[in-house]
């Protein structure tokens, strides 16, 4: 059965967003009568039945839902430089979402090598990677942001950053799974002394993820996978 995701299942009849509506119509060419699968990103899953379908628009009728709870049991949030080559950020958010993550921040930091970002492409990157992996929750995706405009938000208590340099205890030691956290993972260059003293200040306590120095796409994904491991064990 063919997944679409619709941010909004509350009504019985429901729209597909344009970009759904057009997979549905001139790629997979489905008709009415035909069962789909919808997720709203929130948690829910629904079967439905199609039942008009014009040029542009796909319209089905819900017949059956299912509420899920939340996924894990602590919140995983990670706030990630966006790599200079595009497709390597964008396959991190694939992959993460894949694996289990709540929230992703692209950080601009003294050493990040790209200003700009298309978070309407991430998005997508990680519908697709939902609907592929059939998970029922969509991770909230950031537009770039200052890490300093990261660091005056409301924090958890938990809160790590990937430091090749100095003193720094492994993800798999200083990692707690019932508790939420945020961990930055910093561009190619890694974290300036003057941005690591900083995330220092703000109770943030510095992490390796091995001896081997990591891309960062790499290094975050290692994050995500071993803290949404950790949360099942």
């Amino acid at each position: 059965m063919h997944l679409f995701h619709s941010p909004d299942l509350i009504d019985d009849l429901i729209e597909l967003p344009e970009e759904e509506a057009h997979h549905a119509i001139a790629v997979l060419r489905l008709t009415p009568g035909m069962r789909i699968g919808l997720l709203d990103g929130r948690g829910t899953r629904a079967i439905a039945t199609i039942e008009l379908i014009s040029k542009r628009h796909c319209s089905a009728r819900i017949v059956e839902r299912y509420e899920a709870g939340p996924e894990r049991t602590a919140h995983i949030h990670l706030a990630v430089a966006p790599t200079k080559q595009m497709d390597r950020f964008e396959w991190f958010v694939e992959k993460a979402v894949e694996i289990g993550v709540d929230r992703i921040t692209p950080i601009s930091t003294e050493r990040t090598e790209r200003g700009k970002l298309r978070i309407d492409r991430l998005q997508r990157v990680a519908i697709s990677a939902m609907k592929q992996s059939q998970r029922l929750w969509l991770p909230r995706i950031d537009a770039l942001t200052e890490m300093n405009d990261l660091l005056a938000e409301p924090l958890p208590a938990q809160r790590l950053f990937g430091w090749c340099e100095g003193e720094h205890r492994s993800l798999m030691e200083a990692y707690r799974p019932n508790d939420d956290v945020l961990v930055l993972i910093g561009p190619e260059g890694d974290f300036s002394p003057e941005e690591a003293t900083t995330l220092r200040t703000a109770g943030f306590q510095a992490i390796s993820l091995g001896s081997a120095r990591l891309r960062t796409e790499t290094a975050a994904l290692a994050a995500c996978t071993w803290m949404s491991l950790a949360q099942q064990r």
